[in-house]
């Protein structure tokens, strides 16, 4: 490999698409219009703003933000002072707030000022920004507007090195306190390009963004500055004004977890409308009902595009292709692994798998986190000799695709008998009137673990009555009689994390509730 290609960093990257594309728009949002131009120069007047408060190289600078202008703006910021960037979300709790800055060692906070503030304060940080919103600047922290209009120089530092750190992203875990996972400048270099190949993200493209920048949407908006695209950024998605938004604009790329695209299929179907010019549609951080993506391809074309990463190895891992979304037999998997990287799959005894046999997935990449921050042991745990361990159980075909079965630390034993929740998930889903369901285990005097299931029902069937033993038996043509769920509890809606996950720890706490 050329020295090129191994010093490349990721605010490099970045620095030189903005300054290449200064004259196009580059983003939208409720309130602004931004060029390639207005973003570099604010965003350099922000870096310059920090600086002259003691902000230096390698400090850590959160974001607690919503989706907004002022987010992709302090984003350059710190790459431009080759800072590190800490992303938290905006649902995170005063406590959560309060341990994630403590745990990064964060020097500086840009936040908007109707969001919560760490419970402990935020008096320790050097630098404190507030973004007026719902409600006025706080009045000991400083304004935006002062800190993005600094008329002070802003020195360019030394170019930044390949395996300076750039990223501490938070994993949102169900126990215990989130890890840090720090990511280098060349790692998310090699990521940005692995988002822009396989995210099929061109340089004419017109990005629709409705999830949370800290999480995957964020990555995808670098992918599209990279090429020289036009980003529309919008705080929250509701169907109708995604549908305006993707009209007046002419969107022709998005990113979407099954739950948005199951009220955007159902909002299409009651108005029939349908965008115009979408080409392609991202999705992962669940699977999806197997029924609705077939409707999705039925309504909106060969669109759609699944991909499987993790924090520790951000969003691509595989991809399930918009041809491989043609063959019904591939629904069910996440795709075939990256160009980029080698996966395997590891059995309990330590073996290497053969094809269709389950084990954890394990990933060797140049954009796996280096190591948990400040915590050896979970690294430890999580890296081995270079592989990353996923924590998640699959298989792969002879033409390797990658079929998820289980969450290792989700796995019931039930009867002595393993039960991989997402097989009975994906089983409960091909019921008629089934729209998704989450399986849990439940401590059982007898069988040890009990198969729980929850379910919603497709919005045009909620008017039909379907019981327990109605889906148990439509289970039992498909599973294995120990896989059954021993109870099947209807629900109006499956609560999720703020990472927009299917929350078990709460689904646990509301079986012990009806109890």
């Amino acid at each position: 490999m050329s020295d090129a290609a191994t010093s490349l960093c990721i605010s490099s990257l970045l620095e030189q698409a903005v300054a290449r594309y200064s004259d196009a728009t580059a983003l939208i949002t409720t309130k602004e219009r931004l060029s390639y131009r207005q973003l570099d120069e604010q965003s350099r007047q922000l870096a310059g703003y920090l600086q002259a408060n003691g902000i230096r190289r390698g400090e850590r600078i959160a974001l607690h933000l919503r989706n907004s202008a002022e987010y992709v703006i302090a984003d350059l910021a710190i790459l431009k002072l080759n800072a590190v960037k800490v992303p938290l979300n905006e649902l995170m709790a005063p406590s959560e707030l309060e341990y994630c800055l403590k745990h990064s060692k964060a020097s500086a906070i840009i936040s908007h000022a109707s969001l919560p503030i760490a419970s402990g304060g935020t008096g320790h940080l050097k630098v404190r920004i507030s973004v007026a919103d719902e409600e006025p600047a706080h009045c000991d922290w400083t304004n935006w507007t002062d800190a993005a209009s600094h008329i002070g120089t802003f020195e360019i530092g030394p170019a930044p090195e390949p395996r300076d750190i750039a990223l501490i992203a938070y994993t949102g875990g169900t126990t215990g306190s989130p890890k840090g996972v720090q990511h280098e400048q060349h790692g998310l270099a090699v990521n940005l390009l692995a988002h822009v190949i396989f995210g099929d993200i061109r340089s004419d493209e017109v990005m629709l963004l409705t999830t949370p920048l800290p999480h995957s949407a964020g990555y995808h908006l670098q992918a599209c500055l990279l090429q020289g695209g036009l980003i529309v950024l919008a705080p929250r998605f509701d169907p109708e004004s995604f549908l305006a938004l993707a009209e007046k604009y002419k969107a022709t790329w998005t990113f979407a977890v099954p739950t948005m695209l199951y009220r955007l299929l159902d909002y299409l179907s009651a108005t029939q409308q349908q965008p115009s010019c979408l080409r392609t549609i991202v999705y992962g951080a669940a699977p999806m009902n197997k029924e609705r993506l077939t409707e999705g391809l039925d309504v909106l074309g060969p669109v759609f595009l699944q991909l499987f990463g993790q924090t520790e190895c951000p969003n691509y891992i595989t991809t399930l292709s918009k041809i491989d979304h043609l063959n019904p037999e591939l629904l069910a998997s996440c795709g075939r692994p990256v160009a980029m990287l080698d996966l395997r799959i590891r059995k309990a005894d330590g073996s290497i798998a053969e094809p269709g046999e389950v084990g954890e997935v394990e990933v060797r990449s140049p954009y796996n986190l280096t190591e948990y921050f400040e915590d050896p042991e979970a690294t430890r745990l999580a890296i081995k000799k270079g592989w990353l361990l996923t924590g998640d159980l699959g298989y792969l075909n002879r033409n390797r695709y990658l079929f998820l079965v289980d969450r290792a630390k989700d796995m019931i034993i039930s009867g002595g008998m393993n039960v991989y929740c997402v097989e009975v998930e994906a089983a409960l889903r091909q019921h008629p009137s089934v729209c998704d369901a989450a399986v849990i285990g439940m401590p059982d005097p007898d069988w040890g673990e009990a198969v729980i299931a929850f379910i919603t029902m497709i919005t045009i069937t909620m008017i039909t009555v379907v019981s327990e033993s109605d889906v148990r038996e439509f289970a039992k043509t498909l599973l294995s009689g120990y896989k059954v769920p021993k109870r099947v509890i209807v629900v109006e809606s499956l609560p999720v994390t703020k990472f927009g996950k299917i929350d078990k720890k709460a689904l646990r706490s509301s079986l012990s509730l009806r109890v």
